[in-house]
């Protein structure tokens, strides 16, 4: 399994996790004409549920609501507990299976309700006395943000060294035949790299150019030196060559090593977007 592959199943991972983490909130609602009402202590807070008033349905504002719950308990044991849901003139009888007993109620399993787009209210129902009820709107939880990872990210290199010429300085990391430079891109950006050897006799410098572990282009540089260009404490630079890096399609990682026994000096540039 390559580098690349792992780094994507750990980041995949990570945004699994927050999504579990990011829990469903519930938000109770009141309805509008209910009867008498009790308290209903548990884990998940205290709340008021109600009734409705005899042979009467209770009324529910869902407005801007797409998905509740309908909890419920009853004081007494019921042989066919039930509901009835009465959205846009249509009836639907939901049959409760009762889930546990607080403080001797006989609390049921809650019923989840998909509401129409533009449904103003609902209507519910239960010819059961002993029956209380209470709404809940089903909040999603939101989505996590994804961080996006910096166009380029510098990994591994031998030493930040600043490059002279005519008073400015740029910026530079040296690489050696021990120590590779190393760097990602990512977002699709792509870059180019300017490199320098260092001429200490006739061998020729030769760079190694690697995508994501494998070798991609070998670079030769001529023994040509430049008095134009300068760094201090390294004597003797080559003249400078441009590097086209290979497309970077999403997220890639680039590394330049010293094939030859030279120290190298390279800094990466980013390519503007068009």
């Amino acid at each position: 399994m390559s580098k690349r592959t792992i780094i994507i199943l750990v980041a995949v991972l990570f945004v699994c996790m927050l999504g579990a983490q990011a829990k469903t909130k519930y938000k109770a609602l009141t309805f509008n004409n209910s009867g008498t009402k009790r308290v209903l202590k548990t884990d998940a807070g205290n709340y008021y549920y109600y009734r409705s008033l005899p042979e009467k349905s209770i009324l529910l504002d869902t407005t801007g609501i797409t998905k509740l719950e309908l909890r419920s308990f009853s004081t007494e044991v019921l042989r066919k507990p039930e509901i009835v849901v009465i959205i846009a003139k249509k009836r639907q009888t939901y049959s409760l299976q009762q889930a546990q007993i607080i403080n001797k109620y006989n609390v049921y399993a809650p019923v989840t309700l998909e509401i129409p787009k533009g449904t103003k209210s609902i209507e519910v129902l239960c010819y059961t006395r002993s029956m209380y009820m209470r709404a809940f709107n089903i909040i999603p939880p939101k989505a996590p943000k994804i961080v996006k990872l910096k166009n380029m990210v510098l990994k591994a290199h031998g030493g930040a060294v600043s490059l002279l010429h005519n008073g400015n300085s740029s910026d530079y990391y040296s690489l050696l035949p021990s120590q590779a430079l190393k760097f990602s891109l990512n977002n699709k950006r792509n870059a180019v790299v300017y490199v320098r050897p260092r001429l200490l006799d006739r061998s020729v410098p030769k760079l190694g150019v690697y995508q994501n572990g494998k070798l991609v282009q070998t670079i030769e540089f001529t023994l040509k030196r430049t008095s134009k260009y300068s760094v201090q404490g390294i004597t003797n630079l080559g003249i400078s060559k441009k590097i086209d890096l290979p497309i970077n399609n999403g997220s890639s990682d680039y590394e330049l090593k010293a094939l030859s026994d030279h120290l190298f000096i390279a800094k990466p540039v980013l390519i503007k977007l068009k």
